[in-house]
């Protein structure tokens, strides 16, 4: 099942790589958000800090990665054929808030963004929590009410995440 997913998703990049082609006098644009192994998020909404491990597994498998915005769009990441070096650097930072920039291209309602820069967020979701606010764990799958303390969930075994 994941092999289909993953030979659909390359299908998916191939032909935005394509559509990309054809649009070199694009201008590129900057966009920050979470890198996300595709075939994780795609099919159990897998992001986020609890899943850094596995998405880092995946992507250096090779999977597809995308880029997750904080305002929920989801852009497939594309090499960019004159500067692949930006899109192996992006592999360094799943599962971490970026910047990137590149060119965007949709079709059939998706999108992707050809990878030319990166750089890390400017603001990031880890900033640092105020103290007089009280902090609980959700399981990022939501098997469990919030919990009290750290730790993994008691159903599905995953890291709790800590939310204000």
């Amino acid at each position: 099942m994941r092999c289909l997913l993953a030979l659909t998703l390359l299908s998916v990049v191939a032909a935005i790589s394509g559509l990309l082609a054809q649009q070199h006098r694009q201008k590129p644009q900057t966009i920050s958000g979470e890198v996300v192994c595709l075939s994780c998020y795609l099919t159990h909404g897998a992001k986020g800090e609890s899943h850094t491990k596995c998405a880092v597994a995946c992507v250096n498998k090779g999977l597809p990665m995308g880029i997750l915005t904080k305002d929920g769009k989801l852009f497939v990441v594309l090499e960019d054929h004159a500067n692949a070096d930006a899109y192996q650097q992006l592999k360094k930072f799943a599962a971490k808030t970026v910047t990137v920039r590149g060119v965007i291209a949709t079709r059939n309602g998706i999108s992707g963004i050809a990878v030319e820069k990166v750089s890390t967020a400017v603001s990031s979701s880890h900033d640092p929590r105020p103290s007089s606010r009280k902090v609980k764990y959700v399981c990022p799958m939501n098997c469990v009410p919030p919990q009290d303390k750290p730790g993994n969930c008691p159903k599905c075994g995953m890291k709790l995440v800590a939310k204000q």
